[in-house]
């Protein structure tokens, strides 16, 4: 992996249970990882849905693989929340490539 591509900064959340006042359980997400990434745009597609336009596109992120990813974590790049669709391991390279869509709030 080259570190010169590594040119922007991502934060990783993981997803933590709060319980509240009333004894129940809120899901909430915490930051636990803070790294360099290399972030490149695969595509996007426009929607209708129940008369709202949803913009929908996936991005691909490149960083270090001593990195511990999972699936239900979220990765949030220039203040835009993606969740993660896949996480691909690539030893010879020494990175991890995670495919992510962003969430639509």
């Amino acid at each position: 992996m080259r570190a010169g591509l590594l040119k922007d900064t991502i934060t990783i959340q993981r997803k933590v249970e709060i319980e509240t006042e009333y004894a129940g359980k809120k899901t909430e997400y915490q930051d636990c990882i803070t790294t360099r990434a290399e972030v490149v745009h695969n595509s996007g597609t426009k929607r209708i849905e129940a008369g709202e336009i949803f913009t929908s596109y996936t991005v691909r992120f490149s960083i270090y693989i001593h990195h511990k990813i999972t699936p239900d974590m979220v990765i949030i790049h220039d203040g835009i929340k993606y969740r993660i669709l896949d996480v691909n391991p690539q030893k010879a390279q020494q990175r991890i490539i995670i495919t992510g869509e962003i969430i639509n709030e």
